[in-house]
């Protein structure tokens, strides 16, 4: 242990867990994640300090929504913060005076997740036999503070919630099978443990 004494290596060591910690995004964090079809919205809005309205869209085949007040909006292709930025101009004019718009994405369709430390987390498209190793090669492949040996698979259903462990290291070497994904399934690759 006489390698924390070294003040240098110390420094280098907190800055290192402090940097894992904070490559772990989530998807509902990302204000650039560009909107599509299927992709269900939560949309709440705000005006004189209260909830006036708050309801699920989910985007068309042809990229719109439907809401209460303004009927069909074209917004495929934009963030959430453009779409908020659209539904206020839109409210502002003879709805609201000065509203608020909050726009979450609800559900992905689609879609796969990756979190953790992987060098770009996001929303990844998924194609026919696409596995949890493609995936994470889609993502830029392992940060140097991985745990490919841990990796959790969160997959969603109407009824349950199962939380699948895959060992990628051992997929790698073709000792263990890899996993199929499934639309909205999430993947997290965690820190190593120092």
């Amino acid at each position: 242990m006489g390698y924390l004494r070294n003040p240098w290596l110390c420094a280098a060591f907190t800055a290192a867990t402090i940097l894992a910690g904070a490559t772990h995004a989530t998807l509902a964090d990302s204000p650039s994640y560009p909107i599509g079809a299927g992709d269900v919205l939560q949309i709440s809005i705000y005006a004189g300090g209260e909830v006036q309205e708050s309801f699920a869209a989910e985007v068309s085949s042809s990229g719109t929504i439907t809401t209460p007040l303004l009927g069909d909006l074209s917004i495929a292709g934009l963030t959430p913060p453009q779409v908020s930025q659209r539904i206020t101009e839109r409210l502002s004019r003879g709805y609201y005076v000065s509203p608020s718009v909050i726009v979450n994405v609800k559900e992905y369709a689609g879609k796969v997740y990756i979190i953790g430390e992987v060098r770009r987390p996001g929303a990844y498209p998924i194609g026919d036999g696409l596995s949890v190793l493609n995936a994470c090669i889609l993502a830029g492949g392992f940060s140097e503070f991985a745990a490919p040996n841990r990796v959790k698979v969160t997959r969603i259903s109407k009824r349950q919630t199962q939380v699948l462990k895959i060992d990628l290291r051992k997929v790698q070497k073709g000792k263990k099978p890899d996993l199929l994904l499934q639309p909205g399934d999430r993947i997290d690759v965690p820190a190593r443990r120092f």
